[in-house]
């Protein structure tokens, strides 16, 4: 999200920072008693709102005529509303929790009616509880002591793992203002995630004179190359959650055989110990693959001028069982997502090829296009001019030109500077074009 601020000079955006933080076990008994605080008001709210509806349709099918009034609101105040209305009655112990709980709860249930509404999501259900949650606070409610301590309303300094400085310089300068703070417990750690609207100079959109095409994969994860038909990008896929197969079987079964939660039943210690141990290499194979997909996004943004990218489906794409776990470890949505605001940032630009150009099928030296080209075959043979290639780097080649074919007829998504206008279908009977040099020799990133 980018809002233009009064000065020309400055741009406001609105970035999230991440912090592992190690609160003592007193705070971390109330970060809990936050969290189903606010878990608990959710499901209340829910509860109210359901049987309201439901009696009032009881009402309207005897014949009775009901009155819009009757029914219960599910913006945002009218639950808050509803909730200082019961909060005595339904939780007496409401006073413990500082008021961002419930407002968190309103907002999360009022969000999710209106996602249910807009036909993106099912009617909300009850929220069960678990050995993760979060709750999110408001920005009165949280602070900054330094860099190595936040200050929460209600629990007082929390010490971070890590230092917290880049964040606090953006405060103590004025150019940073937190809006809200989410603190949560997933894989046994503690997180506090802010957003904060920062104040940053986004340099102009620089000229297309480093080009760069970038075919995705499983094999090979990022395959990079310049219009000239160099390769200039290849990044092997680590396959980390394959990696870790072994090890997260022999955890799971482990817990398996532990007396687990059920219903009336508490969980055993041995088995709390062992499932931290299955979510801990749950985050291990997470956090390697989002720290390769940062730095590959990041090298990439401030290196090249223009970006050439394909618009997959992958939604689509998953529903093929065979390689539906491979396409989600190598989180490609995710690669695409962090190049789009990061050449915002780094005044590179991001172009999005239409979905249906065959860059795959179509060779990179004569343009003939294959009828049909099997996810098996590897290496790209043209008929045409007899060219062998690798089908990532030749995909890539063609991505890097398709930007020349596109923008000289007026028809490139920029996605990555605001651009939702999307191309048009790419003729695939036009020859391929011709052979084109960088002005300035590519930096070589991620080989």
């Amino acid at each position: 999200m980018v809002t233009v601020d009064s000065s020309p000079a400055l741009t406001t955006i609105t970035q999230a920072y991440r912090y592992a933080i190690d609160p003592t076990p007193e705070q971390a008994n109330l970060l809990r008693s936050h969290i189903g605080g606010s878990r608990f008001a959710y499901n209340a709210l829910l509860g109210l709102v359901k049987d309201n509806w439901d009696e009032n349709r009881s009402r309207k099918e005897s014949g009775e005529e009901v009155p819009k009034e009757d029914y219960l609101g599910t913006s945002h105040f009218d639950l808050l509303y509803l909730w200082v209305k019961h909060r005595n009655e339904l939780a007496p112990w409401w006073a413990a929790n500082g008021s961002s709980t419930y407002n968190d709860a309103a907002q999360r249930l009022s969000r999710a009616f209106a996602n249910w509404r807009k036909g993106t999501a099912k009617f909300p259900t009850y929220k069960r509880r678990g050995n993760s949650g979060s709750v999110r606070f408001m920005n009165t409610s949280v602070s900054l002591s330094d860099a190595h301590h936040v200050r929460i309303a209600r629990i007082g300094e929390v010490k971070a793992y890590e230092s917290m400085r880049k964040m606090h310089r953006h405060l103590g300068r004025g150019t940073g203002r937190i809006v809200a703070a989410t603190l949560s417990q997933t894989s046994g750690r503690w997180w506090v995630s802010f957003t904060v609207e920062v104040q940053r100079v986004i340099p102009t959109t620089r000229p297309p004179e480093r080009v760069i095409g970038v075919d995705v994969g499983i094999t090979t994860l990022y395959t990079g190359a310049a219009p000239d038909g160099s390769e200039i990008l290849h990044v092997e896929n680590p396959r980390n959650l394959v990696a870790s197969a072994q090890r997260l079987a022999r955890a799971q079964r482990v817990a398996s055989r532990r007396q687990g939660p059920k219903k009336g039943v508490a969980p055993s210690n041995r088995w709390r110990r062992a499932n931290a141990r299955v979510q801990q290499i749950h985050a291990d194979v997470a956090n390697a693959r989002k720290n390769l997909i940062h730095e590959t996004t990041t090298n990439l943004a401030k290196h090249y001028d223009r970006i050439v990218i394909e618009d997959l489906n992958v939604k689509g794409m998953v529903r093929n069982h065979s390689i539906a776990k491979h396409i989600s470890d190598a989180s490609w949505s995710e690669f695409r997502r962090q190049l789009e605001y990061k050449t915002a940032w780094y005044g590179s630009e991001l172009v999005v090829a239409d979905r249906f150009y065959p860059s795959s099928k179509t060779c990179s030296t004569c343009g003939a296009v294959k009828a049909k080209l099997s996810l098996g075959e590897r290496e790209y043979t043209c008929e045409g001019c007899n060219l062998v290639i690798g089908r990532d780097l030749n995909a890539a080649i063609n991505l890097a030109r398709w930007t020349s074919q596109s923008a000289a007829a007026g028809t490139h998504s920029v996605a990555g500077r605001g651009g939702k206008v999307r191309p048009s279908r790419q003729n695939i009977d036009e020859p391929a074009h011709p052979v084109e040099a960088s002005t300035e020799t590519p930096i070589l990133v991620g080989v």
